[in-house]
């Protein structure tokens, strides 16, 4: 399935995604710059998103880091890739193979420390109201106009979508279904997940 994803995903960024091309496309220039103000609120929402969610995937990945591929080099490369990192790691990890996870076993416990969850709670929380002045429409038209939008748009569902599976799979969260809420689900489950794990 995963497998099936990635290969479609790169299928969109190639031959389907609408848009000018990154040279010629000022929403990128913009967004790449910092220059947000002159770009939807809707727009900067997601793009925000995608710094927000290799940080939700180091907590989910790295503290259940026991497959024979090392999850740390695809979370890494996941803050400039997104899902295009995340999705071979995913394929490819195939069965745990250790006992206990990579990594230091203080390192696990401060990027899940209920601090740390709160934090990223607050920066999404924030990036949700910054959105409340944005437009659909105007979404829409970026959407179609910016190839950078089109496939930015893609990549941010596939990753609330492979959230939802490693919560699933690697957490046994019995409401993992949460993490359809984007950021906010997943960030809640990891801060209530005492009480919400099998």
């Amino acid at each position: 399935m995963k497998l099936s994803v990635f290969i479609l995903l790169l299928f969109y960024m190639f031959f389907i995604a609408p848009g000018a091309g990154n040279q010629e496309d000022p929403l990128f220039q913009n967004l790449i710059t910092g220059q947000l103000d002159k770009v939807d609120p809707l727009v900067v929402a997601v793009f925000s998103m995608l710094g927000v969610y290799p940080v939700i995937f180091a907590m989910l990945l790295l503290p259940k880091d026991q497959y024979r591929l090392p999850a740390w080099p695809f979370v890494l490369f996941s803050f400039g890739l997104g899902a295009f990192s995340l999705l071979p790691y995913l394929f490819l990890r195939k069965n745990k193979v250790r006992t206990l996870p990579r990594g230091p076993k203080t390192f696990h416990k401060v990027i899940i420390h209920p601090i740390a969850v709160t934090l990223m709670l607050i920066i999404t929380v924030t990036i949700y109201i910054s959105s409340l002045s944005g437009s659909f429409l105007s979404y829409q038209n970026a959407f179609m106009n910016s190839h950078f939008v089109s496939v930015m748009t893609i990549d941010f569902f596939v990753l609330i979508w492979l959230s939802y599976d490693v919560l699933k799979k690697d957490w046994n969260f019995r409401f993992s279904w949460l993490a359809f809420i984007p950021a906010i689900g997943p960030l809640v489950l990891l801060l209530k997940r005492k009480i919400l794990q099998k």
